[in-house]
Parts: structure tokens; C-alpha cells; sequence
């Protein structure tokens, strides 16, 4: 009996190569618990050097100058594996499991060498038992209510169908709204308006073309507002309307993928949750169809600028941590400083985007863009920042010059990134600067919520709460909460959140509760 020998494996040390599928695999089909790892060679190889392929055919040509027999050349197109032949599919498994064990040995090796036995322990402490918590969210899902997603469906084809017929008229001819090629043709040589790049394939008729037109002509606005209603149609409301209705409790399961990023932020597939839009009424209005089942409630806690904080942390700047010790508002902290008091609360927001900018490696000619102000007042106010934050513009030079002289920069828990700046070009120079910086916080923030991720998962396993993690977005967590449970396990979750790590500032969360996503801050 194949779960009898199963049962039997699963009871040894186990090292493989995406355990998660594998397991995945067997605790869906098998309802067994998900299985924390001895060692697994993608998590491994990811961690050794997050910015390269960890794939198994990568790995063996990488390690071994091995061409493993592709999976596309033996499962013919319209088959499965079933199809396959005993002895050709006994051969693929054998190569898969005797190249996993030759990588997890190479692997090991050149990471005792190259001095990171410290990830070692660091997968067996947080990645491995993070598959386990991935695994349970995955197989939970999230709820959908179809009806609103049909309703959202027709009033968006409607909507459509009349932009449709506007916009034929605004320009006296009939055309594919959807082909860049003629729309491109209609706006620049039969309407005639300005500014139109031509290239090989056509006019550029991209987003930022078609702003730079607003008030030239009033079809423009109707095309803007076209893309959007198409966009979200087939984008969001119709793949996840299909997927909701081919399942019986009408929940939408996705992948979580762990080893997607250079920065280890979480990335998510098939779909995509975590990139369902928030900031236009239309993509509230898809967030609105995602909701708890019956006698439940969605709980959303979100870390509250968590990479200012670490900023403040790593910098040890006496004005910021002062201003988050004191708990005020950074951003008007930070207008006050750089702008005096009487305009502080107006230039809120160019603080706001001064502050982030920063940690992503933003220079003047892009802060200039994003607050529509010219270069030279977007350098005057770097220049101002760094010079009423002297710790932080010498930290943020450090992590740039540990590029330089290291290759690589570390996260809050000695993740490296690393970056081959001697054999790099000019341009790829400048964005490893950019990137090195968002790598130490985005990558610190993205270890303080997994190390938060698995404590939660922990409790709510022993404790047997009637809880469920469903979805991470990157500084956020979605649980489904039972009703008379949620102040109770808000208050505990946000709890374990803000008292994950010690650090020099205070870590805050975010508490938001409601029926649908939608309804959540």
C-alpha cells in the first residue's frame, strides 16, 4: 500500500528539492499534517545566493554541468504522468532524487566554505518550518461570495460596451480599442494630436503617453477609464469568478512561492493575491467579494512602517528614534524638520515620499517625478534630509560601500544578497546601489513577519484556535477569525507581531476587522 510506505519515509530524515510541492502532494491528497523538512536543496541554493535560479535543472548544470532529462520532452502536450512508461518514469524520479542528494551535499559544502553554516541554521529554524505554515495556508484558501464577482462582471461589460460606443464616436471611426497599433493610428494621424513617438511596431500609446495627453482631446479620458474597466475584467474579476465556481465551498486557494525574491519577500501565483488593487474604488470593489465564511470575520494586522523602523534600528539616528519612541507621526516629524512648522502639515506627504524614497534608493531625478517639482528642489531637500539625518545618510553610505568591498549586504537575520560589483557595468553598478539598500530593509521586514508567521502558526496548532492564517501581503497578515474570538486573538496575534525581535524603536501594528476584504483598512 503506497501510504503505508509513504507513512514509513515520511518517518526518516527527509532531504529534497521543492519539498513544498512534494508535500503539498501528500497532505492534500493523504489529509497528513504538513512535514517540516531536514533539508531542502532550494532553500538551500536560494539562500546561499538569492538572486540566482534554484531550480533543480539549473542547480545540476550549475553544480555539476548535468542536463537532466526535461519533464516537457517525456509527458506529451494534452497527457500526464500517468502516460509516461514505467521504466522512463522510474528514471526521471531516481535522476530527481540522486541529484537532490548530490546538490544537498555540494550545496552544504560551499556554504560551510564560503562562511554561511549560520543559513544552514537559519533554514532549520525559520525557512523549513515556514513551508509547513505556507503549506497550511495554501490548502485553506480564501473565501469568495461568486455572486458579488457576476454582479461586478456585467456592470463592468456594460460599462464597456458604452465607453465603447463614446469612444467610436469621439474619434468618427469604428477600431480595436485593445490594439495599441490602432489606437495609435487613430490619436496621432486621424485626430492629429502632438507628441506621438513612432517606433517600429507603432505609436507608444502607454499610460504615461495617454496622461501626458488629459485636455487635448476628451477621448483620452475615455480610453484611460476603458483600460481600467478592462483591466480589472479580465485581470481579476472573471479568472477569479472562474476559479471561485469550480470549487464547492467557493474558496480560492493560491501558491505561495518562497524562494521568488532576491529580497525574500513572499511572492504569490495563480493567482496572484497579492496584488488585488486598493487604491481606485474599482479595485476596493474586487477586494469586497473576497469574505469570511459563516460565524467568521477577516482580521487584518499590518506592521506599521516597518522599514522606517528598522531604519531608525540599523541608523541608531537619535531624531528618528526619538520620534518613534516618542510614538508621533514620522512623516510630519520629518516635514517639520525639513520644511519648519508652518508648513510641516502641507508637505506631509513629500516627507512621506522622502522617507520611503530613501530606502529604496531613490535619487533626485525620480523623487522630482514623483512630487512634480524640479531636480534641483528634489536635491535640495536630499541634501536637506541628510543633513538634519547625518547617522542615516552614513549608514545608508555603509551599505553601499559593504557592496563595493563585500559583494553582498545582510538582513536583520544575516540573509545575504549578494552582488558581483566588480565584474558589473556602469548602470548595473548604480542599481546594485539602489537595490543593496531596499535589499537590508525589505529584506529585514520580510524576516521579522515569517519569524512572526511561524510563532502565530505555532500557537494557533497547539492551542487548537479556531483561527486560520490565509494570506500574507508582504507587511500584512488576513486571518479568519472565529466571531467571539477576534478581539481576544487580535489583541494576542498583534502581540506576538510587535514583540517578534528587540528592537531599539518600537515595533507597532495595525488592527482592522470586517465581513470582506473590502471592508478592511
Amino acid at each position: 500500500d503506497a501510504l503505508v510506505a509513504l507513512e514509513k519515509l515520511l518517518k526518516h530524515r527527509i532531504v529534497g528539492q521543492n519539498l513544498k510541492f512534494d508535500f503539498s502532494l501528500l497532505v492534500n491528497q493523504y489529509a497528513l499534517e504538513p512535514i517540516v523538512p531536514y533539508a531542502d536543496t532550494m532553500i538551500m541554493a536560494w539562500l546561499s545566493n538569492p538572486g540566482s535560479k534554484v531550480g533543480l535543472d539549473a542547480l545540476a548544470k550549475m553544480y555539476f554541468k548535468y542536463e537532466m532529462k526535461p519533464f516537457k520532452q517525456m509527458v506529451k502536450k494534452g497527457e500526464n504522468f500517468s502516460c509516461v512508461a514505467i521504466e522512463d518514469a522510474t528514471f526521471y524520479a531516481a535522476e530527481d532524487a540522486w541529484m537532490t542528494y548530490l546538490l544537498y551535499g555540494a550545496i552544504k559544502k560551499k556554504m560551510e566554505l564560503s562562511s554561511l553554516t549560520h543559513l544552514l541554521q537559519e533554514a532549520k529554524n525559520v525557512e523549513y518550518p515556514f513551508m509547513a505554515v505556507l503549506m497550511r495556508m495554501e490548502r485553506l484558501g480564501i473565501k469568495i461570495n461568486p455572486e458579488k464577482l457576476s454582479s461586478l462582471q456585467k456592470t463592468l461589460s456594460k460599462n464597456l460596451s458604452l465607453l465603447t460606443a463614446e469612444i467610436y464616436t469621439l474619434c468618427g471611426s469604428e477600431f480595436n480599442i485593445r490594439s495599441t497599433q490602432q489606437l495609435g493610428i487613430v490619436l496621432f494621424q486621424q485626430i492629429g494630436l502632438k507628441g506621438g513617438k513612432k517606433t517600429k511596431t507603432g505609436y507608444s500609446t502607454n499610460e504615461s503617453v495617454l496622461n501626458s495627453l488629459l485636455g487635448e482631446h476628451p477621448v483620452i479620458e475615455k480610453i484611460l477609464e476603458y483600460r481600467e474597466y478592462q483591466k480589472i475584467l479580465s485581470t481579476y474579476v472573471e479568472p477569479l469568478l472562474r476559479l471561485a465556481n469550480e470549487d464547492e465551498y467557493s474558496r480560492i486557494y493560491t501558491s505561495f512561492v518562497q524562494t521568488g525574491t532576491a529580497t525574500g519577500r513572499l511572492s504569490s501565483r495563480d493567482p496572484n493575491l497579492q496584488n488585488i488593487p486598493v487604491r481606485s474604488a474599482l479595485g476596493r470593489s474586487v477586494r469586497e467579494a473576497f469574505i469570511a465564511k459563516e460565524g467568521y470575520k477577516l482580521l487584518s494586522i499590518d506592521y506599521s512602517q516597518i522599514e522606517l523602523r528598522l531604519l531608525a534600528h540599523f541608523s541608531q539616528d537619535a531624531a528618528l528614534l526619538k520620534a518613534f519612541q516618542d510614538g508621533v507621526d514620522i512623516h510630519l516629524a520629518t516635514s517639520i524638520i525639513l520644511f519648519g512648522e508652518e508648513k510641516a502639515k502641507e508637505k506631509r506627504n513629500f516627507a512621506k515620499s522622502v522617507n520611503f524614497g530613501l530606502l529604496y534608493g531613490m535619487g533626485p531625478k525620480k523623487l522630482s517625478e514623483e512630487l512634480s517639482i524640479s531636480s534641483s528642489e528634489a536635491k535640495d531637500i536630499i541634501t536637506n534630509y541628510f543633513a538634519s539625518f547625518p547617522t542615516v545618510k552614513n549608514f545608508l553610505e555603509g551599505i553601499q560601500e559593504r557592496v563595493k568591498t563585500d559583494a553582498y549586504v545582510e538582513t536583520i537575520l544575516k540573509r545575504r544578497r549578494m552582488f558581483d560589483y566588480e565584474s558589473a557595468n556602469g548602470m548595473q553598478k548604480a542599481a546594485f546601489m539602489r537595490e543593496s539598500v531596499n535589499a537590508v530593509f525589505q529584506g529585514s521586514a520580510a524576516d521579522i513577519i515569517k519569524l512572526s508567521m511561524n510563532q502565530i502558526d505555532s500557537m494557533i496548532q497547539e492551542e487548537k484556535l479556531d483561527a486560520f492564517m490565509l494570506l500574507q501581503i508582504h507587511d500584512e497578515l488576513i486571518f479568519e477569525v472565529q466571531e467571539d474570538k477576534v478581539e481576544e486573538l487580535s489583541q494576542r496575534f498583534m502581540y506576538v507581531m510587535e514583540n517578534i525581535l528587540d528592537l531599539t524603536v518600537p515595533l507597532e501594528c495595525s488592527v482592522s476587522v470586517g465581513d470582506s476584504w473590502g471592508e478592511l483598512k
